[in-house]
This record gives C-alpha cells, sequence and structure tokens, in this order.
C-alpha cells in the first residue's frame, strides 16, 4: 500500500503535469489565433487592393504611373494572400490532428490527476475512520478503566485490611503459643521438681 508521502507526491505530480499540458494547450491556441489574426488580415489587404484596382483599372491608361501602381499593389497583396491563405490551410490540417491530440492528452492528464486525487482522498477517508474507531475504543477503554481502577481500589484496600487482619492474627498465634510454651516449660519444671523430691522421701 502506498504511503501519504508517495500518494501526496504523486498527485503534485498530476497537478504539475496538467497544469504544464494546460499552459502549452493555451500556448498553441494562441498561435492558432494569430495566425488567424494574420489570414484575416491578409484577406482584407487582399480584398481592399481588389477593390482598389477595380475602381482605377479602367480610369488610367495602361502604363500609367497611377495603373502600374495600383496594379502593383493588388499583385503584391494577392501574393501576400496567397502565400498565408496556403500556410493558414497547411495550419488548419495539421490543428485538426494536433487539436485531437491535444483532447486526448488533456483526457490523460484529468485521468491521472482524478486517479491521484481519489487515491489520497481514499487514504484520508481510511484514516478519518480509523481515527473514529480508535476514539470511541479509546473512549471505551477509558471508561472501562476508570471502572477497573475503582474496583482495584476497593479490592487493594479490603487485601490491605486483611494483610492487617491476617499479621494480628499471626501475632496473636504467636503471643499464644509464646504463653503456652511458657506454661508448659513451667509445669514440666513444676512437675521435675515434685518427682526429685518424692524420690529422696522415699
Amino acid at each position: 500500500m502506498s504511503t501519504r508521502a508517495e500518494l501526496e507526491a504523486a498527485l503534485a505530480n498530476a497537478r504539475a503535469a496538467r497544469d504544464t499540458g494546460d499552459a502549452e494547450d493555451a500556448k498553441a491556441e494562441s498561435e492558432r489565433g494569430k495566425a488567424s489574426a494574420e489570414w484575416d488580415r491578409t484577406r482584407t489587404d487582399y480584398y481592399r487592393a481588389c477593390d482598389e484596382w477595380e475602381k482605377v483599372r479602367d480610369q488610367f491608361d495602361k502604363g500609367s504611373p497611377e495603373y502600374e501602381k495600383s496594379r502593383a499593389d493588388w499583385l503584391s497583396a494577392r501574393s501576400d494572400w496567397d502565400k498565408v491563405d496556403a500556410e493558414y490551410s497547411r495550419i488548419r490540417e495539421e490543428d485538426v490532428h494536433a487539436i485531437e491530440q491535444q483532447r486526448k492528452a488533456r483526457a490523460e492528464r484529468d485521468a491521472a490527476y482524478n486517479v491521484a486525487f481519489d487515491a489520497l482522498d481514499e487514504l484520508n477517508h481510511a484514516e478519518t475512520t480509523k481515527r473514529k474507531e480508535l476514539e470511541a475504543a479509546f473512549t471505551q477503554a477509558s471508561a472501562s478503566r476508570e471502572v477497573a481502577m475503582g474496583d482495584w481500589e476497593k479490592a487493594k484496600a479490603a487485601w490491605n485490611n486483611a494483610r492487617a487482619d491476617w499479621d494480628k492474627a499471626i501475632a496473636d498465634w504467636e503471643k499464644v503459643c509464646a504463653e503456652w510454651e511458657g506454661t508448659r516449660a513451667a509445669l514440666d519444671e513444676l512437675n521435675r521438681g515434685g518427682k526429685q523430691e518424692n524420690s529422696k522421701a522415699a
């Protein structure tokens, strides 16, 4: 099972890859926009030149400076338009494939990010659930401990009392035994003295 550090690193990497890919897509889109704007500009210039050419073509004699200038402007605008139109058409053809690849790559990046996010979220959920279970178990164990501690204190007090009674009983027993030994010894001594007296009298 992956650790939290590994899952967080995977999510950070997935987020960075997604952001980098999005930035690259935005740059490509901007370049396509510039190409489209250039295409629009040259097309406008070309049609403007065409209009100017149409206006002056029949007004001036062929070979006159005005005629040649208008014709040169028109040819130049048409040349620019043809070049830009050809390049833009090529770019548009490439864009069809590029945009599809961008879409697929974005879907893959999003999927990778979602997987990493879900994995970390699952770990967080599991840890939260585990924490709640442990906190509940700890609360129950603490309550049981308090009850057990009360029972232990009672049992300890009872044991101490019983131990004191036991020690007292031993002391009383030893005292009684000592007194018994003393009286028996005295009686034995008396009995021995009486036998000796009887022996002398005989």
